[in-house]
C-alpha cells in the first residue's frame, strides 16, 4: 500500500489549550480474538475518546485486550480539524454476531478546502458512527508548497501521460482554436447562427448551460472532416489546482474531441453496437495527475470515464520512461483507462434467469462454437461498453500542451475557457424509434431483456447533449467524481 500517514508536534506553547491533547479514554471498535482471521496474534483497535473541545484523528491498534496508555496518542483541538467522509475501502470482517463486524476505509476530506488527510483509517462496526477529523491549514498563506511556474513545467515534463488511441478509432482530439477555425457555429435563441471569433471573444461567459450551444458546419463535407478531429494540431489544456490542504498538486489535463461516435452494449454474450446512440457533437475529457509537493513522487492518477471516473497508483500503469503513464482511450467514446481492453459500465444486476436465457439464445445462434465468442472477442459483460487498444494513434502530452490556468496565481484566463453554454447541441433523434431499430435485429427474449436494460442507463451515459467546458464542471472547483 502506496500511504502516508503525518506526524506531529505543538508549537503553541500553551499547557491548558495547546494543539494537542492525550485522549481521556478509549473505545474497542473491533477485535478479532475468537474470529476465524488469519492472524499471527489477536487485534484489538481502539478509538480515542477526545477531551472537549478536541478531535481524535485516528485509531490505535493493538495486539493486547488492555487500553493503551494515554500517552500513546494526540488528539487534536478542534479549530485545528476539519469534517471528513469515507473514501476507499481498505478491508472487512462479517460474522453472524454483530460485534466481529468491522469495515477499514480510508478517509478524506469532507470538502475540497484546505484540508490534509492525516493518512490514517477509519474503522467502523455496526454500532459506531464515522467520528474521526483531518487537519485544516491556517497557515496566513496555504499556497506557500504550491509549484512556481518552473515546478509546473518540470512536473508535466516528468509525469505527462502518453494516450494512446484504438486503431478504429475515426473521432480525434483535435485543438479548440482548430476547432473554432473550420466553421463551427454559434446558436442562440433568436439569433442568427453566426461563427466564433478568434479564440471565442463572442462567446457568452454569464449565461445558463441551454442560453446557447455551438455545432458543426452547416455544410456537410465540412462537417464530416471537422467530427473527425485533427490529432496532428492537438492541444492538452491543463488547469492546475492544489489537493489535499496544499500538499499535493492536481495537474487537471482535458483534452476536446469535436465529436463523440456512437457506442456498444455488451448484454452477456451478445455485443450490441448502438448505431447513433451516443452521438454528439463534442466531447471533454480529462486525466488528473497528483502531485505530492513535498518529495515530487506521482501519487495518483485520476481518469475520467463518462459521467465519473476512478483512481488510481501509478503502478497501475505501463510507465514510458519509468515514470509518465501510458492512457488508453476508448473507441469512440474516449473515457480512459490504464489497460488496452474492452470494459463495461454495469447498467443493473441482471437475474440469474435472465442471464441463462442469453447464454441459452446465444448458443442456439451459434451452436457450432464452443466458447460464447462475439465478433472475434471473448468479452463478456452486462452495461455500456468501452473497447481500448494499441495502436501507432499516440499523443505526447508533454510535447503539446498549455496551461490555462492556475488557482493560486492571478493571471488571464482564454474567453472560450469561460464559456458557459454548451459544446454541442441537444440530440434531437427519436430516442425509443433507434432503439427499436436495434432490437427488432435480436432475438425475441433477448430483445425484450435489451430495451428493459437500455432505458435503465443514465442520460450522461448515452451522451444525448453536447457537454459543458472545463470550468463549468463540479471538478473545476471540488472533487473528482469517483465510481
Amino acid at each position: 500500500m502506496f500511504e502516508i500517514v503525518l506526524t506531529a508536534k505543538d508549537t503553541t506553547g500553551d499547557p491548558s489549550q495547546g494543539a494537542l491533547k492525550s485522549p481521556i479514554d478509549y473505545t474497542l471498535i473491533w477485535t478479532s480474538k475468537g474470529l476465524n482471521v488469519s492472524q499471527r496474534e489477536d487485534g484489538y483497535i481502539w478509538l480515542p475518546i477526545p477531551p472537549n473541545g478536541y478531535k481524535a484523528i485516528g485509531h490505535i491498534v493493538t495486539t493486547s485486550p488492555v487500553k493503551p496508555s494515554l500517552n500513546k496518542v494526540r488528539c487534536v483541538r478542534s479549530d485545528f480539524t476539519d469534517l471528513t467522509k469515507v473514501d476507499k475501502w481498505i478491508w472487512g470482517h462479517k460474522m453472524l454476531t454483530s460485534t466481529s463486524i468491522v469495515n477499514l476505509h480510508t478517509i478524506k476530506p469532507k470538502g475540497r478546502v484546505l484540508s490534509v488527510p492525516a493518512g490514517t483509517f477509519l474503522a467502523r462496526n455496526s454500532s459506531s458512527t464515522h467520528e474521526l477529523a483531518c487537519l485544516k491549514m491556517v497557515k496566513n498563506n496555504p499556497y506557500s508548497a504550491m509549484p512556481n511556474s518552473l515546478q509546473i513545467g518540470a512536473m508535466i515534463q516528468a509525469y505527462a501521460p502518453w494516450v494512446c488511441f484504438h486503431p478504429d478509432e475515426q473521432y480525434f482530439p483535435s485543438s479548440v482554436l482548430w476547432f473554432f477555425q473550420n466553421g463551427v457555429e454559434l446558436h442562440q435563441p433568436g439569433r442568427i447562427p453566426r461563427p466564433v471569433i478568434n479564440d471565442g471573444d463572442n462567446l457568452p461567459n454569464n449565461g445558463g448551460a441551454d442560453d446557447a450551444f455551438l455545432d458543426l458546419p452547416s455544410d456537410q463535407p465540412n462537417k464530416e472532416r471537422v467530427k473527425k478531429g485533427f490529432l496532428s494540431n492537438a492541444v492538452a489544456y491543463i488547469h492546475v489546482k492544489s489537493a489535499l490542504g496544499g500538499t499535493c498538486t492536481d495537474l487537471a489535463i482535458w483534452l476536446y474531441y469535436p465529436f463523440n461516435g456512437g457506442g456498444k452494449f455488451q448484454l452477456g454474450p451478445f455485443t450490441i453496437d448502438l448505431g447513433m446512440i451516443g452521438e454528439h457533437v463534442s466531447d471533454w475529457e480529462h486525466i488528473t495527475l497528483r502531485v505530492d509537493n513535498f518529495h515530487g513522487n506521482l501519487r495518483g492518477v485520476y481518469l475520467s470515464q463518462h459521467a465519473k471516473g476512478q483512481w488510481l497508483t501509478p503502478r497501475k500503469f505501463e510507465l514510458m520512461g519509468g515514470t509518465r503513464p501510458v492512457v488508453y482511450a476508448s473507441l469512440h467514446g474516449h473515457a480512459h483507462y490504464s489497460t488496452p481492453t474492452s470494459h463495461t459500465h454495469l447498467a443493473r444486476n441482471l437475474d440469474p434467469k435472465d442471464i441463462q436465457m442469453l447464454y441459452d439464445e446465444f448458443y442456439k445462434m451459434n451452436s457450432s462454437r464452443k466458447s460464447p465468442i462475439v465478433n472475434g472477442g471473448n468479452f463478456i459483460g452486462f452495461g455500456v461498453r468501452d473497447d481500448t487498444a494499441k495502436s501507432n494513434n499516440v499523443m505526447d502530452i508533454a510535447s503539446t500542451y498549455n496551461v490555462i490556468y492556475v488557482d493560486y496565481k492571478p493571471s488571464g484566463i482564454e474567453p472560450w475557457v469561460s464559456y458557459t453554454g454548451r459544446w454541442g447541441p441537444k440530440i434531437t433523434y427519436a430516442f425509443t424509434n433507434e432503439v427499436m431499430k436495434i432490437a427488432n435485429k435480436l432475438p425475441n427474449k433477448v430483445k425484450q431483456l435489451f430495451i428493459k436494460v437500455l432505458q435503465k442507463i443514465p442520460a450522461e451515459l448515452l451522451g444525448e447533449e453536447g457537454p459543458q467546458g472545463p470550468k463549468m464542471k463540479e471538478s473545476w472547483s471540488g472533487d473528482e467524481r469517483v465510481k
